[in-house]
């Protein structure tokens, strides 16, 4: 089951739902499947026109790896077809968000004062 609170967030393919996160493990899978590191694959995510397809399906093999160990490339290039591409992709971004969050911001306070 999915848990945002934990990096994950759910994928529904029909009647069937799975679950996408970015651990460790899953980016030093995506990238040995792209050769590339990931500050490059954040990058090219963030510039919908240099965006390929392979390179969504295999953001999607490497989210589903945690959870779903054994997906073929071609059996998830399925899944996306059937869960379609936009969706797909709104829920990956999901999830690679949830593997890099902002770091909170300081709370405004008093500042401690120096002591005399």
């Amino acid at each position: 089951m999915a848990n945002p609170l934990r990096g994950s967030v759910p994928l529904q393919v029909g009647d069937r739902s799975f679950t996408l996160s970015f651990s460790i493990n899953a980016l030093c899978e995506l990238e040995t499947e792209l050769d590339q590191p990931v500050a490059v694959i954040v990058k090219t995510i963030q510039n919908p026109e240099a965006l390929r397809l392979s390179t969504v399906r295999s953001l999607v093999w490497a989210g589903l790896q945690d959870h779903h160990a054994g997906l073929t490339l071609a059996e998830v290039g399925m899944l996306i077809s059937e869960a379609g591409l936009q969706p797909t992709i709104t829920k990956v971004g999901e999830a690679f968000r949830l593997a890099f969050p902002q770091p909170e911001k300081a709370k405004p306070g008093n500042p401690r004062k120096a002591k005399a």
